[in-house]
């Protein structure tokens, strides 16, 4: 299986966007159906969580929502030209990561 890193040992501590990664390679093409999996560990206080994606790489939508600290999150979604990790609201403590999984 591969995969593509979103965002990996983010703090949920502070609020703050990941740089947004550019899907250009197979199994991740733009308009191809993919994974998203997301991991908090330690997560505490009101956090939220989101992946998000973008046709231009400014206006995003968001495709997976987290808010609490639980087990690992899936989710199938379609793969945007511009994909991010964003921790809208920190928590107290904890870390994300998220990652697309695809292919074989």
């Amino acid at each position: 299986m591969k995969t593509l890193v979103l965002g990996s040992g983010v703090s949920l501590a502070a609020a703050a966007a990941q740089a947004a990664v550019r899907p250009k390679t197979t199994p991740f093409l733009p308009g191809t159906n993919t994974t998203i999996l997301l991991v908090t560990e330690g997560g505490t206080g009101a956090f939220a969580v989101k992946v998000q994606g973008s046709d231009d790489g400014v206006a995003y939508t968001d495709l997976l929502t987290v808010t609490t600290q639980g087990p690992a999150v899936l989710k199938d979604v379609t793969v945007q030209a511009w994909m991010r990790l964003n921790v809208t609201a920190a928590g107290t403590a904890g870390t994300v990561s998220a990652y697309l999984l695809g292919g074989p």
